[in-house]
């Protein structure tokens, strides 16, 4: 990737060209690599968000700058456009190409994370010259491009097919895919390393932790019910729903607002369980970091035997709350 390429076409927006202040949000991988921005930028005033940044779902809603440039990310479509933010994805080719050979699938369906999304068609291609059946289909209105999957929706992942191949780095989106869609056979590739991962053994081992939390939460009595404060990841709606079911058992719940979620913040709420409302990675990659159970919503009606805990249920996110205007957002 030609990164000063992207930023002289960011500087071609009329959006860039009108704004006197810009904020900056970077993924952890690129903070560090901040030089080519100032010298690129020059004439603007740059302010660098330092904060941590989960996706589009993540736009900060104060700050006194003109235009925001999110990299790494795509607009997520039924938050609605924001005509003060400019969303560069960072998409790459592929280090290690697909094998065919290696596909254990007749029919398939073909995921990636954004940054490899560009990538698709071409594999779809590969994979189709080989005999291989391929889908590439757009998901739901939280998705911008056919084959998207992100760590709170799998919907592109859905259909008749009993396959699924991912392609991207990590663990987490074909975890999700795996977990939502039990039936499937769901099979990882890393551009990256070149490897192949099976997700069954992986979700197997995720589950036996999920069910050791669900049976926690069934015998406790203080509940914390997370809502984050990001945008596109607020579910007040579902916490009251929560916290009425938990009424309704005989337990004591409180909710908790927070825009990070971490351990040294939940501790100042002391509770034997808490159960998290906002972005599913929490629960799934970040449960290790905590010292009591954070447990999703569908989690919570199994503690409480309100669903039948033979069929796992992923947390997804569909719609968010709507939270009202605010400094930052304007609305096209």
């Amino acid at each position: 990737m030609d990164f000063r390429a992207v930023l002289r076409k960011i500087k071609e927006d009329e959006r860039y060209k009108k704004a006197k202040s810009v904020a900056v949000q970077l993924p952890e991988g690129m903070k560090r690599g901040i030089a080519d921005i100032t010298s690129e930028f020059v004439g603007k005033e740059l302010i660098f968000v330092g904060d941590p940044f989960w996706g589009a779902c993540d736009i900060p809603q104060s700050g006194n700058w003109d235009l925001l440039i999110q990299f790494g990310h795509s607009p997520i479509p039924n938050l609605g456009s924001f005509s003060n933010v400019i969303f560069e994805e960072i998409q790459e080719s592929l280090d290690f190409d697909i094998e065919p050979e290696k596909i254990p699938f007749k029919t398939l369906v073909l995921t990636s994370n954004v940054t490899y999304s560009n990538q698709l068609p071409i594999i779809k291609n590969k994979l189709e010259e080989r005999g291989i059946r391929v889908v590439l289909k757009k998901g739901d209105n939280r998705v911008f491009y056919p084959g998207q999957i992100l760590g709170c929706n799998i919907s592109t992942a859905r259909g008749i097919e009993d396959s699924v191949l991912f392609v991207g780095e990590g663990m987490f989106h074909p975890l999700g895919i795996a977990l939502g869609l039990p039936e499937k056979k769901v099979l990882a590739f890393n551009p990256k390393t070149g490897e192949y991962t099976d997700m069954e053994e992986t979700k197997r081992k995720f589950l036996g932790q999920r069910y050791g939390a669900i049976d926690l939460a069934s015998r406790a009595k203080k509940f914390g019910i997370i809502v984050s404060t990001k945008i596109g990841q607020t579910r007040y709606s579902l916490a009251r729903v929560a916290f009425k079911l938990l009424q309704e058992a005989g337990k004591s719940p409180f909710i908790i607002t927070l825009d990070l979620v971490r351990e040294e913040e939940l501790m100042n709420f002391p509770a034997e369980v808490y159960v998290n409302t906002s972005c599913p990675r929490v629960t799934v990659e970040d449960y290790g970091s905590f010292s009591r159970p954070v447990i999703s919503f569908y989690e919570l009606q199994m503690a409480l035997g309100l669903k039948d805990k033979s069929r796992y249920i992923f947390d997804e996110i569909v719609m968010t709350d709507e939270i009202g205007s605010s400094s930052f957002r304007k609305w096209d």
